[in-house]
């Protein structure tokens, strides 16, 4: 099974809820604490009957069973009349999308789906059994002064937790204005055992595929509740020039 995370120009995260983002210097959406009324565990598998596209996510009415209902996702490309699978979600009442200019009555923020039967493989696929470890870093990509590369993040995690760090990477995934703070995914071609992606929290802002250096603290085993932990995540950073 082949997962299609969905992201736009992006791991929900905290009692973490999908907002919209409106790019350049237009104004964000941003989701309350007290707006969240209930969060679903469950793995559920859907239908799509309508899409309604804004600036960063899809709106997706759903079939599941004899029930309908609105989800929304990170912004790709979702087929009506396909099905798909995802995990969890949290339910948002009277939610307003100003992209779109409604307001629903019930949604779940969802962070990605799963297309079960995802398309054949092709000869550019990774290999599974290649996603071992890696030291060398992607093209375009040179550590800052005083750095670690994210495979020294996760082989050393230990020794750094509670400690500062320097990372430069690809931004990979970019959530804004959740419970407050941007939520980062960065990669720079290393990894360890497959885990090649780092979150970091910061109220920095950045644009999917921008290269940037984020200077952070390693917290490790980090609990936000909902289903959502994290083995190692770095929080509050700051844009090193």
């Amino acid at each position: 099974m082949k997962k299609i995370l969905i992201w736009s120009a992006a791991s929900i995260v905290a009692l973490l809820v999908l907002v919209q983002c409106k790019p350049n210097n237009e104004k964000t959406e941003t989701l309350k604490p007290e707006q969240v009324v209930k969060e679903n565990t469950n793995s559920h598998k859907v239908t799509v009957k309508e899409v309604l596209n804004a600036n960063a996510y899809n709106y997706l009415l759903v079939t599941e069973g004899d029930k309908e209902f609105w989800i929304a996702v990170p912004k790709s490309d979702v087929k009506v009349g396909k099905t798909y699978t995802y995990e969890g979600g949290m339910e948002m009442k009277k939610f307003e999308s100003k992209d779109l200019k409604r307001t629903f009555d019930s949604v779940f923020f969802v962070e990605g789906l799963t297309d079960p039967n995802p398309p054949a493989a092709t000869e550019t696929a990774i290999d599974p059994k290649k996603l071992t470890s890696s030291t060398q870093l992607s093209k375009g990509i040179t550590l800052a002064k005083g750095g670690i590369s994210i495979f020294d993040l996760f082989s050393t995690k230990d020794k750094l937790a509670g400690k500062t760090v320097i990372l430069t990477g690809k931004v990979v995934k970019f959530m804004p204005e959740i419970m407050n703070k941007n939520w980062i995914h960065l990669q720079d071609g290393t990894s360890l055992n497959g885990f090649n992606d780092i979150t970091i929290t910061s109220l920095e802002k950045v644009k999917v595929d921008e290269i940037v250096t984020l200077k952070g603290k390693v917290v490790l085993n980090k609990d936000l509740g909902s289903g959502y932990k994290y083995d190692i995540l770095i929080e509050d950073a700051v844009l090193v020039k």
